[in-house]
């Protein structure tokens, strides 16, 4: 834009209006960006049947699920195995197995969802991930659950396109005497 030196009172009064009617458009869409600071965005993932999403932040990684995985004995039939990752061992558990006693069939939409955790280094194998979902409200708390082994580790619940997506909790996951004694 260019700005013209103004010639008289008359222009400088027009270039304040002007401006002034530039900052409320401005400060209109800012109002609209606040309620939009009301969205977030989480990590859509399927288990079963089960939709759940989790804060960005609960997760560092997700990965396909590797050729070589080692078996680890006398654990859980739930622990999948342990992987190298970058020369970093990474315990993998079933969270299908876990939560509902039906172990996972790996396939090519199977991925493993490294949990953001100082003092737990472990990954949850899931039976897909969908990537980022982006959420224009944050959840509901939970009001009827879907499954009763599953809802002790949920924080909400988030409807977008007639899918209903569970906020799964990686905290309640690992804070879980089960979880934490994989030893069989």
């Amino acid at each position: 834009m260019t700005m013209m030196q103004p010639q008289s009172p008359e222009d400088i009064i027009a270039i304040l209006q002007d401006i002034e009617r530039r900052s409320r458009q401005k400060a209109a869409g800012l109002t609209q960006q606040e309620t939009l600071g009301q969205s977030w965005t989480a990590i859509g993932f399927r288990v079963a049947n089960h939709h759940f999403v989790i804060p960005l932040n609960d997760s560092r990684e997700v990965f396909p699920v590797p050729d070589h995985i080692t078996a680890v004995p006398k654990a859980k039939s739930w622990v999948f195995g342990i992987v190298n990752l970058r020369g970093e061992l990474l315990p993998v558990l079933d969270l299908k197995h876990y939560l509902i006693d039906k172990p996972s069939r790996v396939s090519k939409r199977s991925r493993i969802i490294v949990i953001n955790d100082a003092d737990i280094n472990s990954g949850l194998l899931v039976d897909e991930v969908y990537g980022l979902k982006h959420f224009q409200r944050e959840p509901d708390e939970i009001d009827t659950p879907s499954h009763k082994d599953i809802s002790p580790y949920l924080t909400g619940t988030v409807y977008q396109q007639d899918t209903q997506w569970d906020v799964f909790s990686f905290s309640k996951l690992i804070e879980d005497e089960r979880f934490i004694n994989a030893a069989a």
